[in-house]
């Protein structure tokens, strides 16, 4: 009994009738309407040839064969309370992707396998990499382990485009990372997003030579993706020649967020990037997706748009040179309170004639703000002053008049 209806509901076709009955002849088939006289039921014999065909499945398969898989519609799977939804992950890098080329990287896709040397080459510390993955049939000695980061290929994407003429160079890669540790069956994986910057963003004009890229862009990078994501309490701690070998010092740092390690940012080391026969000043960072994604919000918090007025003032802090910005920043925030809105650096300045030898004079730009009322012109130089006494007391910092 091959029941038309029933077919036809299962290919997802409406396949005429008389298209079917012709295409059971040409098999060999015996074709003739139900006994039962069921108008929608053919009646079918099999040809002695072909023993394979026992059930009614089986001649919609040689229909469906004959007829031609291809003209058969797309159409998306139906059922009853079935939902389909994308996981976080994947709106997370939704977002990933629009921000980096946004900002002007290129995606790549780079080899997992590795050559064993690369991080070594890379000047790249072992702790907290596990054990490398070596494969027991290698295609060649120099990918015969899988990689523990994603850098070092881009590193060498970057010395192939340059050496062919191709000096601003912006690529971007998510992938998988791999490590082992002894008494583990199985390797863990991790995904990381790396991205590097090389040259400068734009060609030179008539009128001006373009920038070539530093710490600050790659930071900028990263601080993109962290406004998208929506990261709290993103910060950058700066990190020691002891601590990343491989990042020029002075020019690298560890990205935090909510107390959370992201990842690292920086200016690669000159003898790291020479190692990949590329040339310097190369940029880089390297996040890890997981942690992006466990510390990003879907929702935003919402802030009125203010209707009180604010109260600007400048003050310039003169520090020593181990001072850094962020906690300059820190300890204005926490002696500002709630009506310091923004604190903006707005200028560096080293003398030692003026400021004093390994001192430096750093100006920021102080908004004051509340959000239920005006200030008062009292109420505003005595947060100021509290907060200039804090920093001071917190830093070792004077007030350069």
């Amino acid at each position: 009994r091959f029941r038309v209806p029933r077919f036809c509901a299962m290919m997802g076709a409406d396949i005429p009738r008389a298209d079917i009955e012709d295409i059971l002849r040409r098999l060999g088939c015996t074709v003739a309407d139900d006994p039962a006289g069921d108008a929608g039921v053919l009646a079918v014999g099999a040809p002695t040839f072909r023993p394979d065909l026992e059930r009614e499945i089986d001649l919609y398969e040689e229909v469906l064969r004959l007829w031609g898989m291809d003209r058969i519609p797309a159409t998306l799977p139906g059922g009853p309370g079935r939902v389909g939804t994308r996981s976080q992950m994947e709106h997370v890098m939704d977002t990933v992707n629009a921000v980096m080329r946004a900002s002007g990287l290129n995606e790549t896709m780079t080899y997992s396998f590795a050559e064993p040397g690369d991080l070594d080459r890379l000047r790249m510390p072992h702790e907290g990499l596990g054990e490398p993955v070596e494969l027991i049939n290698p295609l060649n000695a120099d990918q015969s382990v899988m990689r523990q980061s994603i850098v070092p290929g881009l590193l060498r994407s970057v010395a192939y485009n340059q050496s062919r003429g191709v000096k601003n160079v912006q690529l971007y890669e998510a992938g998988a990372v791999f490590f082992a540790a002894e008494g583990r069956k199985q390797p863990k994986e991790r995904r990381r997003l790396a991205g590097v910057l090389a040259g400068a963003m734009g060609e030179a004009g008539w009128n001006a030579a373009p920038a070539p890229f530093d710490f600050f862009d790659g930071k900028g990078v990263v601080e993109s993706l962290a406004r998208e994501l929506a990261l709290p309490k993103l910060r950058f701690k700066a990190l020691s020649a002891d601590e990343a070998p491989h990042l020029q010092p002075g020019r690298a740092a560890v990205v935090l967020a909510g107390g959370a390690e992201l990842g690292w940012v920086g200016e690669l080391h000159p003898l790291a990037v020479a190692a990949f026969e590329a040339d310097a000043p190369v940029v880089a960072f390297e996040l890890d997706v997981e942690a992006l994604a466990k510390a990003s919000r879907p929702a935003r918090d919402y802030r009125d748009v203010p209707t009180f007025p604010a109260v600007s003032m400048d003050v310039a802090f003169v520090v020593d040179e181990g001072v850094a910005h962020e906690k300059l920043v820190q300890c204005m925030a926490s002696a500002g309170r709630k009506l310091l809105e923004d604190a903006r650096l707005f200028d560096v300045y080293r003398d030692e004639e003026r400021v004093g030898a390994g001192k430096k004079s750093m100006a920021y730009a102080l908004t004051y703000r509340a959000a239920d009322r005006t200030l008062t012109s009292d109420e505003v130089d005595k947060a100021h002053e509290r907060l200039v006494k804090k920093v001071c007391a917190a830093t070792g910092a004077e007030v350069r008049g």
